[in-house]
């Protein structure tokens, strides 16, 4: 009798299992969004500014000049100006500045290695393709930016404009690249210096302008909330992304921050520094950096931002209602914080 009972049990809890596991599967699939982006027209083409440079003949640079000018319009001037800092492409001395920039030893060495890295941008059109569908679903009324690739001489990663999103591609060539070495470009700063970092970069670099920081009282916690927000932005635009490349962890990096939740969590507690507005503090818990200041060497650069997009998710998990439009247009970051309940 008694071992017809112990088989019951075993049933019983098989049955109870299989429950469990086929709840556990239904919130792992509502995770992902549940949106068909099917209807909309949409194709991201990317243009080409660093091919078209650095392929100009330098006999006849002025005449290929006048078609850039044309082409590229407004980028140009502001790859100009606030990248390469040639001058004004207008200035009677430009073609002999952009000569310079384009048959420079190193620059063209640069950009072989570009062409190697990228033979093409197919992938990087489809994956931005389907992130700014994914926006127009979301906010059907913003406008999709037209997109350019460049070589900035080891400057800025992305550049953002009214319309316009440009990535540095010289920037992306890979974390083993010996020219970040030689240019003493910090091993933490180049863990993201990847062709598969480029989308979430580019979204981040977006979502950034597109909705700016806004509240009168600059604290650490509204600032943890505000980057949580970018990154949720991105959990839903970027959806077959892994966490790692949307923050720009490794994946030891996105384990530690889910291994030390709480420690965290405590120590900005304990110390007072949630609702710091010491400038200085805040920079150090939002800005790259080897590891966060007061948590272990072990940490992650900016570990805490981490805490903040745990704590917008956990808000928009409890407040179903709320859509992403009303999320990244609020910044009442003080109800996000008490509405998440969030407790690691």
């Amino acid at each position: 009798m008694e071992i017809f009972k112990s088989i019951t049990m075993i049933k019983r809890n098989l049955v109870y299992l299989g429950l469990i596991v086929i709840l556990l599967n239904a919130c792992i699939k509502n995770d992902k969004p549940n949106v068909d982006i099917s209807d909309i027209q949409l194709n991201i083409e990317i243009k080409r500014l660093d091919q078209e440079l650095f392929e100009i003949d330098p006999g006849n640079i002025e005449n290929e000049l006048a078609t850039i000018i044309e082409k590229y319009g407004e980028f140009f001037e502001i790859y100009n100006y606030k990248v390469i800092n040639l001058s004004s492409p207008y200035n009677i001395n430009y073609p002999e500045y952009l000569n310079g920039f384009i048959t420079d030893y190193t620059m063209n060495s640069v950009y072989v290695k570009t062409a190697e890295v990228f033979p093409d941008f197919s992938e990087l059109s489809d994956q931005l393709t389907e992130a700014f569908k994914y926006y127009k679903y979301y906010f059907p009324v913003k406008v999709v930016p037209e997109v350019f690739t460049y070589i900035g001489g080891f400057n800025q990663s992305i550049v953002v404009a009214d319309s316009i999103l440009a990535i540095g591609i010289d920037k992306y060539i890979g974390s083993d690249c010996e020219f970040y070495d030689r240019l003493g470009i910090a091993n933490y700063l180049q863990l993201t210096m990847n062709p598969e970092n480029i989308p979430a970069d580019a979204m981040r670099a977006w979502a950034l302008t597109e909705f700016e920081y806004n509240d009168s009282i600059d604290n650490l916690v509204n600032n943890l909330i505000y980057h949580g927000k970018i990154l949720y932005f991105l959990d839903a635009i970027l959806p077959e992304f892994t966490d790692s490349l949307k923050i720009g962890f490794s994946e030891d990096q996105i384990r530690w921050c889910k291994s030390n939740d709480k420690q965290m969590w405590n120590y900005l507690i304990d110390q007072k520094l949630l609702f710091s507005t010491d400038y200085k503090v805040i920079n150090q818990h939002i800005n790259p950096a080897p590891f966060t200041p007061g948590y272990p060497t072990d940490s992650p650069g900016r570990a805490s931002v981490w805490l903040g997009w745990q704590i917008v998710r956990a808000y928009m998990q409890r407040n179903p209602k709320v859509t992403l439009n009303d999320l990244m247009h609020g910044d009442d970051y003080q109800k996000i914080l008490s509405q998440s309940r969030y407790e690691p």
